[in-house]
């Protein structure tokens, strides 16, 4: 009796075993071949999840116009023109001002104030006013000051989440990192 059902165990075992060694390697097929879809632009707008929460990805005319500048350094023209391009798309979104003031020392230009690795500008008059937009990183390069240097942030109406209003910076001869701005919703 016993042998009888070891015999239909060991039969049922071999039928599972030999459909989960298929069903294996037709996943790792289909994975393969995904892969592969995946490489060619226009499989990858159906099969790619990512794609789609980002949306399609905004292709700048720089290309069209660095063509027709003839200047004798191609790569300082492209720059040139993907900065304007980059400020014009800019414009399309809804920006904050916030003002950054230098405490101590009084004023200087010694003190620059970058937003995405761009100079907005120094702190002559004492502070600066810029336009930050969402997502827009903010620097002040302070390398140049051989004390310590404050600063403190004003974002006006206190409608950002960060950088807060009032923070107060400081920092020696070095990089201060404002941060990644962050709009309250």
């Amino acid at each position: 009796m016993e042998n009888r059902n070891d015999k239909f165990r060991r039969k049922h075992f071999y039928v599972i075993d030999r459909l989960l060694i298929k069903l294996a390697t037709a996943a790792v097929v289909l994975l393969l071949v995904v892969q592969v879809l995946l490489v060619h632009g226009e499989a990858r707008k159906y099969l790619s999840l990512v794609d789609k929460l980002e949306g399609e990805q905004i292709t700048s005319p720089a290309t069209m116009y660095a063509a027709d500048v003839p200047l004798p350094n191609a790569d300082r023209t492209m720059n040139t023109v993907n900065k304007v391009v980059a400020k014009s798309m800019r414009t399309l979104r809804p920006g904050k001002k916030i003002t950054i003031r230098m405490i101590n020392p009084p004023a200087g230009v010694d003190a620059i104030v970058t937003v995405n690795g761009e100079t907005v500008g120094n702190f002559g008059k004492g502070e600066v006013e810029l336009t930050v937009y969402e997502g827009d990183y903010v620097e002040i390069d302070a390398v140049r000051i051989k004390k310590t240097a404050q600063f403190i942030i004003d974002t006006h109406k206190n409608d950002l989440v960060y950088p807060v209003d009032g923070i107060l910076l400081e920092n020696q001869s070095n990089l201060v990192v404002v941060g990644k701005v962050i709009f309250k919703r």
